[in-house]
């Protein structure tokens, strides 16, 4: 398999390949929409030349300090194409001294300064651009639209603006593109390759302009797959050489300044959690989430049983720690502290010790997670999340919508329709404990699912005797396919606690712990399901 990727990569990287690609890309639309109507359309430059900070540019050409600022900046920093060898598609030297004079004051005002390379002495004296007589209104700006190419749609961004950084005038054309990367994508060269070619061919739309790409980040691709493309004689496309690209922040596109890249989390265990982005290498050194989800297996089963309210998300603040703008959040040492608290008497019972890389003297006591910043109530919805996230299903298989709500009634004790903390807390020890039922008793067959006979079990030590008339409309309102599945077997048991508590709650409220009239729970459960 590695071969045959390697020699598709050879035959989608060589040399007559990326020339091809070069040459098409050589003459790209003018992007920048502070150079619209200055007297052409097209540059081999749309982000700027080497040298030259696209976007400090265009907060010059927007001061409008000269009536010709734009003519200037835009020949300079995104020339013509061709002006590189044609002196008269340059910008005269006279213009250039006249627009520094005028705008010397209003830069100052708005402490800008004059970008140091553009020096109006090498400019041309004759067989040059003198400016525009009128100032040409800037073109309204595009349009965001929703990402589209599949390979993008997970960015921590959702909408792009077009054309792109290299012309691409739709994004079925920028997909086009980005399959000649797959190669490279699949081998794993680079992590930083992927969200590198996103933000070229669907850069983030601000405003409707294209946030320009960072030069971190091409950089941390470039190292990474250089060398594998190095040796089938290939080269880092030109069109997409850093150096072209900002040196700002690169906080827009998940880049911190130490140079990580936060990417969302693709562990299960650690989905659905108050953050949804990570860093690798995690707090222990593994570098991809691949590796991290199988060293943390051993934890399954303790989240599983809940020794601690704490315990999912320390973990996952150690193996799938949060990132925020490239930057890695650790958790606190008393958040470790609880957890250890609740779990470590569990682990002792098995012969287990809490591990030597989770002491908590290893974490910090400031600046750091303490606890899951969550919102304090969550609805049917924010439940079934919560349950999907913490793996509370069965070969695959999830709880409904419909029975999650039958698990917030159960819960709901103080009846405000949504689920505090320790409401939350409650229901992921009842839902545990059902599913450790379930998996114990159910068939070993495809689709798994009880039979009649084991559910008269499993509702007879559970309290629920039912008598045969009402176990039966039970049986057919819940079963399918020859038994009782695990979304259904969780809405029966929620179903029949639910009843039971209402039941118990009427005689609580009577002057007498009794039974008015000899109705039993059994008639009580008969009249409420038939």
């Amino acid at each position: 398999m590695e071969h045959l990727v390697l020699v598709v990569l050879g035959l989608l990287l060589s040399p007559h390949c990326l020339r091809a690609q070069s040459s098409r890309a050589n003459c790209k639309p003018v992007t920048a929409s502070f150079c619209q109507g200055v007297g052409y359309t097209t540059t081999q430059h749309p982000t700027g030349v080497l040298g030259f900070n696209l976007q400090q540019t265009g907060q010059i050409v927007e001061t409008a300090c000269s009536p010709h600022v734009a003519a200037l900046m835009c020949r300079v920093v995104v020339p013509e194409c061709g002006s590189e060898d044609s002196s008269w598609m340059k910008p005269c030297r006279a213009l250039c001294e006249k627009v520094k004079t005028d705008c010397e004051s209003a830069l100052r005002a708005k402490r800008l300064v004059w970008p140091t390379r553009l020096r109006c002495e090498t400019l041309p004296e004759s067989n040059c651009v003198q400016g525009q007589d009128t100032r040409v209104a800037p073109t309204p700006p595009a349009a965001c639209q929703t990402i589209s190419v599949p390979l993008c749609k997970d960015m921590l961004y959702t909408e792009t603006v077009l054309p792109n950084l290299l012309g691409h005038t739709t994004q079925e054309e920028a997909a086009l593109m980005l399959q000649t990367f797959s190669p490279l994508i699949q081998v794993g060269c680079s992590s930083d390759l992927k969200p590198f070619l996103c933000s070229v061919y669907t850069p983030k739309c601000v405003s409707g302009r294209p946030q320009p790409p960072c030069r971190t980040l091409c950089e941390k691709a470039r190292a990474g797959c250089g060398s594998l493309m190095s040796k089938f004689g290939s080269q880092w496309p030109d069109p997409l050489r850093c150096e072209a690209f900002t040196t700002d922040s690169c906080e827009h596109y998940g880049v911190g300044s130490s140079g990580g890249f936060c990417e969302p989390i693709t562990i299960p265990m650690c989905q659905g959690l108050s953050y949804n982005q990570t860093i690798t290498p995690n707090l222990l050194g593994h570098t991809s989430q691949r590796d991290a989800v199988m060293k943390m297996s051993f934890f399954n089963s303790m989240v599983q049983t809940m020794c601690s309210v704490d315990i999912r998300l320390f973990v996952c603040t150690v193996y799938a720690p949060r990132c925020v703008a490239g930057e890695v959040q650790r958790p606190c040492r008393s958040f470790c502290e609880r957890a250890k608290q609740g779990c470590e008497g569990l682990m002792n019972s098995f012969g287990l010790s809490w591990p030597d890389e989770l002491q908590c003297n290893l974490f910090p006591e400031e600046m750091c997670i303490s606890e899951d910043r969550r919102p304090d109530t969550l609805d049917a919805e924010g439940v079934l999340a919560k349950l999907n996230a913490g793996g509370y299903s069965v070969r695959g298989k999830s709880l409904s919508l419909k029975t999650a709500r039958l698990l917030l009634t159960l819960m709901d004790a103080d009846k405000t329709g949504d689920l505090d903390v320790v409401e939350v807390f409650k229901l992921e020890h009842y839902v545990a404990a059902t599913r450790r039922e379930y998996v114990e008793n159910y068939e070993r067959r495809i689709p798994p699912s009880i039979t009649q006979t084991q559910m008269k079990k499993i509702l007879s030590a559970r309290d629920f005797n039912l008598d045969d008339e009402t176990f039966r409309v039970l049986w057919y309102e819940y079963s399918s396919e020859g038994g009782i599945n695990y979304d259904e077997f969780v809405a029966v048991v929620t179903k029949l606690h639910i009843l039971r508590d209402r039941f118990q709650a009427h005689l609580l409220r009577l002057p007498c712990d009794c039974q008015v009239a000899s109705f039993s729970l059994k008639q009580f459960m008969k009249s409420a399901l038939l």
